[in-house]
């Protein structure tokens, strides 16, 4: 029988080596993007996928901190430089052990491993640095514009309340939350 007909067959003991190494690093929680996104070019020769139990997905930003991504289950698409996520948990810190920027929870997620954009999915909550609660079907970062924004319907608590809108904007290294569109108060009791 000819192996070389089977995905990732026939390639190289240090392909196969460093495959296992990304493997091991992610799931005991040490692998970084550059890590990844070096996989990636590996990965994408190969026809491959890389199921991963107990991710967690580091991406630094120097002294202006780091996004920590953790999830149960993980597959990674090296085509797109995808990984797609099941029981996810985010977390933006500032630099210099400031805190924390922002918080998500949700039940899926999709991480571009290159630019460290994020959709969340499935019974999204979370957090702001600044203390407001928020629940929404979806929640999308994206990294470049540091901001964190849906455009479905809300549930957001602060300080001030309980309101809902039909969406928000979190404009992350200013600290501002701005409901969009239909905002009303809910009565708390």
């Amino acid at each position: 029988m000819d192996d070389s007909s089977f995905p990732g067959r026939g390639r190289s003991r240090a392909g196969t080596l460093q495959l296992t190494v990304l493997a091991l690093s992610c799931a005991a929680g040490l692998a970084h993007a550059d890590d990844v996104s070096e996989a990636a070019k590996l990965f994408r020769s190969l026809d491959a996928e890389l199921r991963v139990t107990g991710m967690t997905f580091v991406g630094s930003r120097g002294a202006a901190g780091e996004f920590v991504l953790r999830a149960e289950s993980a597959v990674f698409l090296p085509e797109e430089n995808i990984a797609e996520l099941e029981e996810v948990e985010v977390v933006s810190e500032k630099g210099s052990g400031e805190g924390r920027e922002f918080e998500v929870r949700c039940d899926r997620g999709e991480l571009n491993v290159e630019t460290s954009d994020f959709l969340a999915e499935g019974n999204v909550r979370g957090m702001t640095s600044e203390g407001q609660l928020y629940q929404a079907p979806w929640v999308r970062y994206e990294h470049a514009q540091s901001l964190l924004y849906t455009d479905a319907p809300v549930t957001m608590q602060d300080d001030a309340g309980r309101f809902r809108g039909d969406g928000f904007r979190y404009f992350v290294k200013e600290r501002r939350f701005r409901l969009l569109g239909n905002v009303r108060m809910e009565q708390v009791q």
